[in-house]
């Protein structure tokens, strides 16, 4: 169950990342963005540990924490635009 979870919200928040970066035209979320980027790097590069339930749990949280922002953020770009 946390595999899956895990992998799909690992995959939304990059989706996210992306979409994010191409929409704030202005660079208004910088460097929150870029913050962002670094943390998902450094899960993408420790995605070997994920048999390590602290681990998992501590990349879960990150990345909800990370969804939630970047659906805010995307909802202030796109109502502003």
């Amino acid at each position: 169950m946390n595999n899956d979870y895990f992998e799909r919200l690992y995959t939304t928040v990059g989706d996210l990342l992306y979409r994010v970066r191409i929409y704030d035209r202005d660079l208004m979320n910088t460097d929150e963005i870029i913050a962002m980027d670094e943390t998902y790097e450094k899960i993408q590069v420790n995605k070997w540990m994920m048999g390590s339930p602290q681990w998992q749990e501590r990349a879960i949280e990150k990345l909800e924490n990370m969804n939630y922002r970047l659906v805010t953020i995307m909802e202030d770009l796109l109502y502003t635009a």
